[in-house]
């Protein structure tokens, strides 16, 4: 997979230039500012060498290899360009203003766009493109750059100074490289287009290309080795022949965490660690300072397809279920007149818990008890051998297989009674005695809140949890009408049917994404911190009962804890379904968190990617 970015490094000296395709090196001290051609007009190469000492703003060609170029100081010079093109450039020069950019889309004749510092002027470009560049000037910001992709149409990248763009008809991956670069504290400042495909994005000290010229990306790279910024990347119609251009050195912008992150993946890139563990996709987002800082995707919705993973993507976040449907049960018994966490759950489920012969008939599992594993439901370790009530398997069970595309999904009540592929639930040690890790005990949580609130658990929690903290992207429906990550087997192949159903929904059957799950985080460290209480589903007396340590250490109800009355008390869980893995943190003391979610069947990749987030800023 031809997958490559760089990060521009500030120290250095000076570099070599070449000055055409077959010319010998010259020295940047020699040349001014360097530059780089491979394959473009004669005319156009000595150009640029006659006028790079000038510092060169905008070089570009025409779809028929006609070109030009303009400098800092106004000066410009044109080969096969459309007159009115050529006469326009000049006027705006004459009245002061300085050129940012001149674009060629790729359907020729007479059509073009030219843009600067006070003002713009466009040919029979799109429509929907022109109105962006009107729109960017009105807001008070001019427009440092405009790139049309060799498909045409109705297809083009609009940028502004104030690092904003907008894209139409672009690669999915390129749009989301630009976000993912422009969320690290940098401007995008050049999109790139060969005609033979690919693209690349600069955005100051940083750049990533795909499918381009092997030379001209390692020429980037050369630029970048001697503290050179790339200010101009323009790809020729002809031989696919390149020009790079930088008129100074990288700016000295803060650290960006997001290149840290992704460079930093158990010593090594992301991209790197992904086709190590055969997984498609990965999606990221950190909470700092209570705000959701940043949200970033990488590679793809499914293997072989165009669509890219972005931080919108919504995944399966399989036991992290438990943790965010913990909020809708809490929620239950706050607006509950004789619920509490230590009521019997036996009453409340209108059916008949079971139990083995071997559990005295007392007191069934409190709510407390479900919600911190230590309800004595079957569960991990105590779901083999089925009929006894000691030498269980520790580490076996607990969870749910889920039900691929040919499978009759079971109701919950079917669930309940063993009618799908688990066994049934039932008491199979002393409640309170012995932690189990326990996906069955959540689903008599799951039956409790649909028979004491008259709704389903998915309509609950979108009418008392999501819509609250503007979860727009989450839903425990087996169907969600988002679009949806693609589940991977750890060979890369798309498991059947693309994801399992899981009507065990309040231990598998999330759906969200990464941006959705920062926003719980947010919403649960503001609430665990303030005063009093804050907008959101739960008061801070019932976010400091979640989070506190009950019957089972290192747990809280519903989320793992650790760290304790310190700094760094963190709250977490993960999520491990057929196909996708997951994993969230937060830390309410410091007003910080992240998720990482995948759609790949490795945990692995999940919890190297987490240590990357955790490194990058320094969190336990």
């Amino acid at each position: 997979m031809d997958r490559r970015r760089f990060l521009a490094l500030t120290a250095g000296t000076g570099i070599g230039t070449s000055l055409a395709a077959l010319a010998p090196a010259a020295s940047a001290e020699a040349a001014g500012y360097p530059y780089f051609n491979r394959r473009i007009p004669d005319a156009a190469h000595t150009q640029i060498g006659a006028m790079q000492a000038q510092g060169i703003t905008s070089f570009a060609f025409t779809p028929a290899n006609g070109w030009v170029l303009v400098t800092q100081t106004g000066g410009y010079y044109a080969g096969g360009i459309p007159d009115e093109c050529f006469t326009k450039l000049g006027q705006m020069i004459a009245n002061g203003t300085k050129i940012h950019c001149v674009a060629f889309p790729p359907a020729g004749g007479n059509s073009w766009v030219i843009t600067g510092d006070n003002d713009m002027f466009a040919r029979n470009i799109p429509a929907e493109c022109y109105t962006r560049l009107q729109e960017f000037y009105a807001a008070g910001q001019h427009v440092v750059h405009v790139g049309f992709p060799p498909a045409g149409g109705n297809s083009w990248v609009v940028v502004g100074s104030g690092g904003g763009f907008y894209a139409r008809g672009v690669d999915d991956e390129c749009y989301q490289m630009m976000r993912n670069l422009s969320q690290g504290g940098r401007k995008v400042t050049r999109v790139a287009f060969p005609y033979t495909g690919g693209w690349a994005v600069v955005a100051q000290d940083e750049f990533h290309t795909r499918g381009i010229d092997d030379e001209c990306f390692q020429q980037m790279k050369t630029f970048a080795a001697g503290g050179w910024q790339v200010h101009n990347i323009a790809f020729s119609p002809v031989n696919n022949g390149w020009s790079l251009i930088s008129r100074g050195q990288v700016p000295v912008l803060p650290a960006d965490r997001i290149r840290q992150v992704e460079n930093n993946v158990n010593g090594a890139d992301i991209w790197t660690r992904m086709a190590a563990y055969k997984t498609p996709g990965v999606a990221i987002a950190a909470v700092v300072n209570n705000q959701i800082a940043w949200s970033t995707g990488y590679g793809w919705l499914e293997s072989g397809s165009g669509a890219a993973a972005h931080p919108e993507t919504v995944f399966q976040a399989a036991s992290i279920s438990k943790a965010v449907s913990t909020v809708g049960f809490l929620r239950l018994l706050q607006g509950s007149p004789t619920l509490t966490l230590n009521s019997d759950i036996r009453p409340l489920l209108g059916w008949q818990l079971g139990q083995r012969a071997c559990v005295s008939a007392g007191s069934g599992p409190s709510i407390d008890q479900l919600l911190a594993h230590r309800g004595g439901v079957i569960g991990r370790g105590s779901t083999s051998p089925a009929n006894v009530c000691s030498g269980f398997t520790a580490n076996s069970g607990g969870g749910f297989a889920g039900y691929g595309p040919n499978a009759t999904v079971p109701t919950l009540l079917q669930v309940l009674n063993g009618q799908g592929n688990s066994p049934k639930v039932e008491l199979s040690t002393e409640p309170g005695a012995t932690y189990y890790y326990s996906g069955m005990g959540f689903e008599l949580l799951h039956r409790m809140l649909e028979q004491q609130s008259g709704q389903t658990l998915a309509t609950y929690m979108q009418n008392n949890v999501f819509s609250t903290l503007g979860m727009t992207s989450s839903s425990f429906s087996l169907t969600p009408a988002f679009e949806l990550a693609a589940g991977h087997t750890t060979t890369g192949a798309v498991i059947p049917g693309k994801r399992n159903r899981y009507p065990e929904s309040s231990a598998a059957g999330l759906y969200t994404n990464v941006i959705d799950l920062c926003r719980l985080v947010r919403w649960i460290n503001q609430a665990w911190t303030a005063p009093g209480d804050i907008t959101g589903p739960l008061t801070k007396s019932w976010v400091t009962t979640m989070l506190s340590q009950g019957a089972t250490p290192g747990m809280g109800r519903g989320f793992f804890t650790a760290n304790p009355g310190t700094n760094n008390f963190l709250y977490s869980h993960n999520g491990d379904n057929y196909g996708f893995k997951a994993n969230f943190v937060g830390y309410p003391n410091l007003g910080a968190g992240f998720a990482v979610m995948a759609n790949g069947d490795n945990m692995g990749l999940v919890t190297e990617v987490s240590n990357a987030v955790k490194a990058a800023y320094g969190w336990s």
